[in-house]
């Protein structure tokens, strides 16, 4: 397919911390519309997606497919992507009104919407990649992560919250360790040039650091080792978003189940790689990670991502945590809304799908 200009912009959030008193407010009802948009839809109003880091986190790669390879503009979905420096300042941005939706950290989001926070989810990512990797032979286990400096994204975003569950695996608490900041890929490339020892990684961002830096990275830990079921980012949006923009999102999610499509074909694996270039790895790094993401389905393949089990399990450890009080420790129902999703599935495969 021939590839289209992507508008892309970038703005600058602030920390977590701040993020979460300026988020809390009271949540508004929402009416569910009774019938599905139609095939043929007239072009609806422009949607603004956040995505996470600058270059962005290799998780964009799929909406970036949807709107280069034409999935947006095949269901009629008008789709701006936007980037921030960190997912927690794209969901900042969504709960002021400065954008429609963003793919935020599932912690994060669900801290939030525990203080009050109008958020819901739309679409989902339910498989965690998180790793907490060295370059320093030094510190290859994880009771030899305590009083080391770590590489996080900002304090309360995903690599932070990340941490905080790996470091329960090695009997250590956040106040064990010392977090430097390094949203996006800044740690990543603070490890290829020998910056930073430690940091919370993604699996490609582990290959580009091997591949690129010549660099062995020791893994200390793993996320999928405290839990394999924790759930990792929503599509986050507000309910008076969904109340206006209930056939946008519609059309939105439709060429997302589209592109995931698409993406799981093996054929796609060189153009999809080009265009996950991105993110800032390289294209052999990119097949290299396409192929691991696209083995463990870290893109739900026809499945929303909003699966009751990992969102109520992901709340649950949060409690534990402290990141969530457990007196307003939200419900599963209160978190997504799946209508959408569901009603893009018949859109785009005439049949009905279960979460």
């Amino acid at each position: 397919m021939k590839k289209v200009d992507v508008k892309r912009v970038a703005a600058v959030g602030a920390f977590a911390a701040a993020a979460i008193t300026l988020l809390a407010a009271s949540a508004a009802s929402t009416a569910a519309p009774a019938r599905i948009a139609r095939t043929h839809a007239s072009h609806g109003s422009n949607l603004t997606i956040g995505l996470p880091g600058i270059p962005p986190v290799f998780l964009a790669v799929r909406p970036y497919v949807a709107q280069d390879d034409g999935f947006y503009a095949k269901y009629h979905a008008n789709v701006t992507l936007k980037g921030f420096v960190t997912g927690t300042d794209a969901l900042r941005a969504v709960n002021a009104g400065q954008i429609d939706a963003a793919w935020a950290p599932t912690p994060t989001t669900l801290a939030l919407m525990s203080k009050g926070a109008p958020l819901v989810g739309i679409e989902g990512m339910d498989v965690v990649d998180w790793l907490v990797g060295s370059i320093d032979p030094a510190f290859k286990t994880c009771s030899s992560l305590k009083g080391q400096t770590i590489g996080v994204d900002t304090v309360g975003g995903a690599r932070y919250a990340a941490l905080q569950a790996m470091l329960s695996k090695c009997h250590l608490t956040i106040q064990d360790v010392k977090t430097v900041n390094f949203p996006g890929a800044a740690s990543m490339q603070a490890m290829i040039a020998g910056q930073l020892k430690i940091s919370v990684l993604h699996i490609d961002e582990e290959a580009q650091i091997e591949t690129v830096g010549g660099r062995q990275v020791y893994e200390e830990v793993k996320l999928t080792e405290v839990d394999p079921y924790q759930h990792y980012d929503l599509l986050v949006t507000t309910r008076d978003e969904v109340k206006a923009h209930y056939y946008d999102f519609l059309h939105m999610l439709a060429g997302d189940i589209a592109a995931t499509r698409f993406m799981y074909n093996p054929k796609n694996l060189d153009s999809i790689a080009q265009i996950a270039t991105v993110t800032g790895d390289t294209v052999d790094v990119s097949k290299l990670a396409l192929k691991r993401y696209i083995k463990m389905q870290w893109w739900p393949l026809d499945r929303s991502g909003l699966g009751y089990s990992r969102i109520t399990r992901t709340i649950g450890l949060n409690v534990k945590l402290g990141n969530i009080a457990p007196s307003a420790a939200p419900k599963w129902k209160d978190v997504v809304d799946t209508r959408m999703w569901k009603s893009a599935f018949v859109l785009v495969n005439g049949k009905h799908k279960k979460k």
